[in-house]
């Protein structure tokens, strides 16, 4: 279950990274930083190489409070640019608004040049379930640490460490920070949050929901069973599930009905 999932990679395709020279040893450099700072605080880093699609996690101390690991200390290498270990432990809603921040974070730092890319990064607080099945909040970060030759956007940290505030909050409190200036941009997400799924998309999980065929809610909607089957293909892709019936527990879960 990883909203946005389509949305964000389109980014990243976006930026044509394979039509530029990168040089490996960035790759390598920013993976010795992310692991230096995991070791200095024992919290959680992750790597996101957006020229393959490929993240490389670290976590210390922290990662075994998480329930990602029963070690001291965890590396992993993952074929995609999303770190599922740690999303499929955070809280229903809150990735759906930590997706929609890095959807506009991203979408925020694609406009400027490359020094002014590594400038900002975007913030929020959220919750995970820790190895009790408890949630606990996190502080987490988002930022460009190296800008493509032609400077777009193509290393990338994402940052996980314990909240020194563990009362509930309003929402994730998302936020764009300028580290340079201290300028801080928050952002109200609740507006883009209800235009996940239209209205049309609303009423058909909540009829499936009720226990409704498509040829029932096709005839409760007036539309031809295509278009019912249709809404549930486009429904399922943007909630990335396998089926309508996950469709609308995550749709539930993220607070999208």
């Amino acid at each position: 279950m990883d909203i946005l999932r389509k949305e964000i990679n389109s980014i990243y395709y976006s930026q044509s990274l394979d039509r530029e020279s990168l040089d490996a040893a960035e790759v390598e450099a920013c993976k010795r930083l992310a692991e230096g700072y995991v070791g200095v605080n024992g919290a959680c880093s992750v790597i996101t190489d957006a020229s393959c699609d490929r993240c490389y996690l670290f976590a210390g101390r922290f990662g075994s409070l998480m329930g990602l690991t029963d070690a001291p200390e965890l590396y992993q290498e993952v074929d995609s640019s999303d770190e599922d270990i740690i999303y499929n432990r955070l809280h229903p809603e809150d990735l759906v608004e930590k997706r929609m921040l890095e959807y506009e974070y991203f979408k925020f730092v694609d406009k400027l040049n490359a020094e002014d890319k590594t400038r900002y990064k975007g913030v929020c607080r959220i919750r995970i379930r820790n190895r009790a099945g408890d949630y606990i909040f996190l502080d987490n970060s988002v930022q460009i640490m190296r800008p493509s030759p032609a400077g777009k956007i193509w290393l990338i940290l994402c940052c996980y460490d314990l909240s020194p505030r563990q009362d509930a909050g309003n929402g994730i409190e998302p936020r764009i920070v300028n580290n340079l200036t201290g300028e801080i941009i928050s952002l109200s997400l609740s507006a883009q949050k209800d235009r996940i799924l239209t209205e049309r998309e609303k009423e058909i999980l909540l009829l499936i929901k009720d226990g409704k065929l498509s040829k029932q809610i096709a005839g409760i909607l007036n539309i031809s069973i295509h278009t019912v089957n249709r809404h549930r293909q486009n429904i399922i892709q943007k909630l990335s599930v396998g089926n309508s019936l996950e469709a609308v527990m995550a749709a539930t879960a993220m607070k999208l009905l």
